[in-house]
């Protein structure tokens, strides 16, 4: 995997994250809402039980998410140079389009471009490092 797409995985894994959420959510307002003409719980146990199911279900996946959100903040947080690190932030861990980027650190597009290209072979190395 290169260093771009390692990166990449962190708005990957926040928008599954979001997807997983919304799905518990959901269910948890169909628990709350199963309530007949009187407002008596109509298959609340049901529903309640489907709930606890999809939460102990999904608990592991959340938790890889999290843990690989934080591996890649981590490496982001492990390249020196404070203008390459405000720039992989900027771009991966809160999305940016290269404009914002530039508009946020107060470069050219141009030159954000630039210095991503070196960003990218520091994270290239820094990957390598970890996982070789």
């Amino acid at each position: 995997m290169n260093a771009k797409e390692y990166l990449m995985q962190y708005r990957e894994s926040m928008e599954r994250t979001s997807e997983i959420e919304t799905h518990l959510h959901e269910l948890k307002a169909e628990a709350i809402r199963l309530k007949d003409h009187e407002g008596h719980s109509v298959k609340l146990d049901a529903a309640v039980a489907q709930y606890v199911d999809a939460c102990n279900a999904e608990s592991a996946e959340l938790n890889r998410l999290a843990a690989l959100r934080g591996e890649i903040q981590g490496m982001i947080d492990s390249v020196s140079d404070k203008t390459l690190r405000s720039l992989l932030y900027w771009r991966y861990i809160c999305g940016c389009t290269w404009e914002q980027a530039a508009v946020n650190m107060h470069y050219s597009w141009r030159r954000v471009l630039q210095l991503h290209g070196v960003a990218l072979r520091i994270v290239s190395v820094l990957l390598q490092e970890r996982f070789h």
